[in-house]
């Protein structure tokens, strides 16, 4: 600014001095192009201003969006069928689940879902049977047990939750139930069922999962079931898990109970239901938002060396926490499988299924699920 006022000062000079009398439009003009300028100068300066608040607000909300996102937590569950570690009393011989131990060892038999339990936060399967060395002491058709090794299977197929309510469960008499019992404490494995209520925590999370044998619907039975669920969300339980062993054997479509018990257990405040006991798949419904899978079928299942139905599949669930605790389902997944890795007998490695097999498992149970008012697949 005071070059330009020392600018018209000299023109003052050289105008009067050549004789110039009128000047004072030039000046006038002179002054106002340096107005002119000067509130150019000062509106960029404030469009300078006005970009940077706009940028830094622009920031701070795409910052507090991200901070959102990171407040949600994920957590997914895998859940897998039944689980006959061993086989029962009168097997043929040959081919039994002790011939595939023996040979191949404990890792043998989870070898090819391994990396899919592997990969998520928490596996849960039904364990169809004791591991014990006590002796069968029931009567039954199909008496079943397994060896205490045979703990190993599931730990070194990174199942960390088992089910112990069924009806195997106990044909080693109480201290056979016990011996159990003891056996997944020693090797970290959770289990529910049979009063037993298994509860973790992951990434802060808590989920609690509940297990229950459902062999008629009682009052009694939903009195338990609301109670314990009630137990759990005044505890700030974040998840809980329901596995329900019950249904009719070998049939593919969930009767009136299973249907009834599973909805009310969703109704007093579970976030999923699993079923196990048919031993074949069932359909998926979803009811009131939630996911009640009504029997995954059998998965490494030592008590039938050849079935004639080998399809199975995994679940997985994730869900979604945020910081208050609130629970929302994320993506629900479907992993077609077969009992084992060959067409011809039973291996007892679950296998995953793709291709035109694994559509072929997913159309089963799309069929299956089409009687529900609402499916996982609408």
């Amino acid at each position: 600014m005071k070059r330009k006022l020392l600018s018209l000062c000299c023109c003052v000079l050289l105008l009067n001095v050549c004789g110039c009398t009128d000047i004072s439009r030039y000046i006038d003009t002179m002054a106002a192009g340096s107005t002119e300028q000067l509130e150019t100068v000062e509106r960029t300066e404030q469009d300078t201003q006005l970009a940077q608040k706009e940028t830094e607000t622009e920031e701070e909300a795409s910052s507090e969006t991200e901070s959102t996102q990171e407040e949600v937590k994920e957590i997914t569950i895998s859940f897998a069928g039944d689980c006959t570690l061993g086989g029962y009393q009168g097997q043929g011989a040959g081919g039994q689940f002790v011939d595939y131990y023996n040979e191949y060892g404990a890792g043998f038999f989870m070898e090819s879902v391994k990396p899919i339990f592997e990969s998520d936060d928490l596996t849960i399967v039904n364990l169809e049977g004791a591991l014990t060395s006590q002796p069968l002491v029931v009567e039954k058709e199909f008496p079943i047990k397994g060896e205490p090794e045979y703990v190993e299977v599931l730990t070194e197929g990174s199942i960390e939750v088992c089910n112990i309510t069924n009806n195997h469960i106990m044909d080693c008499g109480t201290s056979g139930f016990q011996e159990t019992v003891n056996l997944l404490s020693e090797n970290d494995i959770g289990f529910c069922g049979e009063g037993y209520c298994y509860e973790t925590e992951v990434d802060g999370v808590t989920i609690a999962c509940l297990g229950y044998s459902v062999w008629g619907d009682s009052q009694w039975l939903r009195d338990t079931i609301q109670a314990d669920i009630q137990r759990e969300r005044e505890n700030g339980t974040d998840i809980i898990c329901i596995m329900f062993h019950y249904g009719t054997e070998k049939e593919n479509y969930s009767n009136s109970t299973q249907e009834a018990i599973s909805r009310f257990a969703i109704d007093s405040g579970a976030d999923i239901v699993v079923g196990s006991h048919p031993h074949v798949i069932q359909g998926i419904e979803e009811y009131n938002g939630k996911v009640i899978c009504y029997s995954l079928g059998n998965f490494s299942f030592g008590a039938n060396r050849n079935p004639s139905d080998k399809d199975t599949f995994i679940f997985q669930q994730t869900f979604e926490v945020d910081e208050e605790g609130d629970v929302a389902y994320g993506e629900s997944t479907i992993l077609p499988c077969s009992v084992s890795s060959r067409p011809d007998c039973n291996t007892y490695q679950p296998t995953p299924l793709e291709g035109e097999e694994g559509e072929r498992v997913l159309a089963r149970l799309k069929a299956y699920s089409s009687v529900y008012e609402e499916s996982i697949f609408e």
